[in-house]
């Protein structure tokens, strides 16, 4: 900007400055000139006073006299005399009888001051009125040299304020304009590199050279936070357009003044009105803005472009697409900022689509819903597949079912021949024991034992068959409870081995009392038959609260199992050991299992404890 545009451009800095300093000049120098004016005014009032004054004391005598004697041609002189000082318009001399005597001069300005000596005369010890002396003094040629040193002063204060003002405009130019209007022009031209920029000499350490410095500062940080904004901003783009996920960046400003607008109208929730106002919905759907859609979008919708989608938006609503667009609406009316609710969608070729609806305020938002987040996370495939597990689930439950019934039916015929085997041959060894030999008696013997153990197996495979049926009762109940009912069956057996069960403090679980009750007296009685002869049984009870479940250690100091074994003894009829070492038949833990895996825990052999066993199961924990 250059030194004359800077002088022509009326909203300048400088030009504004130089007329407001120039207004101030130009008042203080009328000031100057009225104070003047009534100064050199009072000055010259006083000094006609003082004039005023020398007549009286200087002529009026002389006037007086000659008035007496009646000497006009001294007369005349002396009025003549008083005619020559400074202003005096007109100088007169009458009679008592007002006539004229002597004169000098005329009345032509009407503005004047007059001041009339009378004239008296001492004679025969009185005074006499002989006269009168007028003097008229004329105003306007009193003031002609006021107002023309006045004017002379507003002259040179004039020319003074021009020169001080066009000084001072050349230096607020140079000092302030021009480097504000190249940081201006640096401003405005985004693309300017920092070499660009005119900035003050490097002598020059005052505020605008701060100012400049500290602008060249503010546009580096500000560069920065451009680039940065733009690479992030591209990344948040790419992320939104390449995201699996269909998302809708939509505004619901209009849909909130919607649902505002019934404050005070409706009375309750929002959800009754809804109910019996379905047209609000749709109306509220008309109200939503889409502002964006990505690739998969698209792609969930069989829509070639973003124009053919939302164009044809009504295509793709179902009866749950409504139903989730109303949950959104009440979440709007409860001040939520956040959902998530199962619904249905259409391609635009008519396919349904079962989607999770994830409805999001984005933060900075929330108050007037303009920018608002919506992900439709397609769960077709997963629903059929869900569908597909809960038939094969149900199938499964059902054969699981029969196969237990028709387990527990084998089992229950199987009793029958085996006990005609174990009674035939105690009724054939009665009948003819005597006359066998010993080998014969030995096999009859092995008979007789193999039936018993078939009798024991059909029993134990019964038991099992008949343990934890499904749609058994699950409730709250404590760990107590169930302890306190094996430990009443097994108080016989606990007794005679004279053996020690110490339980801690137990919590309530979800279960079954009865199958508490079974499940505590096999794993007791597991611990106390599994023992060394030589010592006495000692059981330890105690459990542990971990989350949603509890767990359960029943420990004994008895012969122990080896790690490698530790799966299998939850097996059906798997046994360690020899019936003649210790009695059984390798069902009890089998029917352990069953009953926790039904209450939906687990149980497994600590295999980190080396002394005794420990056995763990878990449990629910109830609420």
């Amino acid at each position: 900007m250059t030194f004359i545009s800077s002088l022509a451009r009326k909203n300048s800095v400088a030009h504004r400055l130089i007329i407001r300093l120039g207004g101030v000049g130009l008042a203080l120098a009328i000031a100057m000139a009225t104070g003047l004016v009534a100064a050199d005014y009072h000055i010259t009032t006083h000094r006609t006073e003082e004039r005023f004054q020398q007549i009286e004391a200087g002529y009026l005598a002389s006037v007086a006299e000659n008035v007496w004697l009646q000497d006009g041609e001294r007369l005349a002189q002396l009025v003549a005399g008083i005619g020559q000082f400074p202003y005096v318009q007109q100088v007169r001399v009458t009679d008592e009888a007002g006539i004229v005597l002597a004169q000098s001069g005329s009345r032509e300005d009407a503005d004047e001051i007059v001041k009339s000596f009378p004239l008296a005369r001492f004679y025969s010890g009185r005074e006499l009125n002989i006269g009168r002396l007028d003097v008229s003094v004329s105003k306007p040629r009193m003031l002609t040299p006021v107002y023309h040193r006045a004017g002379l002063l507003f002259l040179a204060n004039l020319a003074l304020m021009a020169g001080i003002l066009a000084t001072l405009y050349w230096q607020v130019y140079r000092l302030i304009a021009q480097p504000l209007a190249h940081m201006v022009a640096h401003v405005r031209h985004t693309n300017l590199d920092e070499t660009d920029w005119e900035a003050p000499p490097d002598n020059l350490h005052d505020e605008l050279n701060d100012l400049a410095t500290a602008y060249a500062e503010m546009r580096r940080a500000l560069e920065r936070g451009y680039h940065t904004l733009q690479a992030r901003e591209e990344h948040l783009r790419l992320l939104f357009d390449n995201s699996p996920v269909s998302l809708w960046e939509e505004d619901f400003s209009e849909v909130k003044k919607a649902i505002e607008s019934l404050h005070g109208v409706i009375g309750g929730g929002l959800d009754g009105h809804l109910a019996h106002h379905p047209d609000f919905v749709d109306r509220c759907a008309a109200l939503v803005k889409v502002i964006n859609v990505n690739a998969a979008t698209l792609a969930l919708h069989n829509a070639p472009s973003t124009a053919a989608l939302l164009g044809n938006l009504e295509k793709t609503f179902t009866l749950a697409s409504r139903q989730a667009f109303a949950r959104q609406l009440v979440a709007i009316w409860n001040g939520e900022t956040q959902l998530s609710v199962e619904g249905e969608v259409k391609t635009l070729d008519g396919k349904p689509r079962v989607v999770v609806v994830h409805w999001r305020v984005t933060p900075g938002h929330e108050e007037r819903l303009d920018r608002v987040l919506v992900a439709l996370e397609n769960v077709t495939e997963r629903k059929a597949a869900e569908q597909a597990l809960a038939a094969s689930l149900e199938k499964l439950i059902s054969t699981n079912h029969d196969l237990e019934r028709m387990t527990e039916i084998a089992a229950h015929d199987l009793q029958e021949p085996v006990r005609g085997i174990v009674s035939f041959s105690q009724l054939l060894e009665r009948r003819i024991g005597s006359t066998l030999d010993g080998e014969t008696r030995d096999l009859l013997a092995y008979l007789r034992a193999a039936g018993h153990r078939m009798q024991d197996q059909v029993r134990g495979l019964l038991a099992y068959a008949q343990t934890a049926p499904l749609g058994m009762t699950v409730e709250p109940v404590g760990l107590e409870d169930g302890l306190c009912r094996a430990l009443e069956e097994l108080q016989g057996e606990i007794g005679r081995r004279s053996a020690s069960v110490k339980a801690g403090p137990l919590p309530r679980v979800l279960a079954n009392t009865h199958l508490l009750g079974d499940l505590f007296t096999r794993l007791i009685d597991n611990g106390l038959k599994f023992t060394r002869s030589e010592s006495n049984p000692r059981i330890e009870i105690a459990a542990s609260v971990d989350g949603d479940m509890v767990t359960v250690a029943v420990a004994d100091h008895g012969i122990g199992i080896l790690p490698s074994y530790a799966d299998d003894v939850f097996q059906v009829f798997r046994r360690l050991h020899g019936p003649e070492q210790y009695p059984g038949i390798g069902i009890g833990l089998a029917i352990c299992r069953k009953i926790v895996e039904r209450l939906g825990g687990r149980i497994w052999i600590d295999t980190t404890v080396t002394e005794g066993c420990t056995i763990r199961f878990t449990l629910p924990k109830a609420p």
